[in-house]
């Protein structure tokens, strides 16, 4: 039986200001974790960004094979949504027997927050949140603040 052996999520700026454009990815396997955050224009508002973490930990390969698990009801649910003003998610499973799934999805992240909050727990608490996570959850509601 196949099992996953890799995980990219790959993410890109949508529509707005070319200072503000950017390309990252999250890579995660059994044993580690690493992010890459590349702004269309490098300035010290929107610098780089790289990080990369390896254990032997089992809490971290549960929470891997829980993220794993959640995969084939994402990729074999079928979403057709298409919007040009937001950047596609791209992923790119990488399966024991060397096989890989390809797909691009043009929808909003919040499409995909169960998977989203799984992988955000295993980002180490010393890093940003990669980009390509965040969802509206992630964000403060300025009206509930007043």
């Amino acid at each position: 039986m196949k099992y996953i052996t890799r995980i990219v999520i790959k993410g890109v700026s949508g529509y707005g200001p070319a200072d503000e454009a950017y390309n990252d990815k999250v890579t995660i396997t059994p044993t580690s974790i690493s992010y890459e955050y590349k702004p269309l224009y490098e300035s010290e508002l929107n610098p780089s960004r790289k990080w990369s973490y390896k254990t032997n930990s089992p809490i971290f390969r549960m929470m891997y094979d829980k993220v794993a698990g959640m995969l084939p009801a994402i990729i074999e649910r079928g979403i057709q949504e298409f919007c040009t003003d937001i950047g596609g998610i791209e992923y790119t499973i990488t399966y024991s027997d060397k096989t890989k799934f390809k797909e691009i999805y043009w929808g909003p992240r919040d499409y995909f927050e169960e998977l989203f909050v799984a992988i955000k727990r295993m980002v180490p608490e010393t890093e940003y949140t990669p980009v390509v996570l965040l969802t509206s959850e992630d964000f403060d509601d300025e009206e509930d603040e007043e």
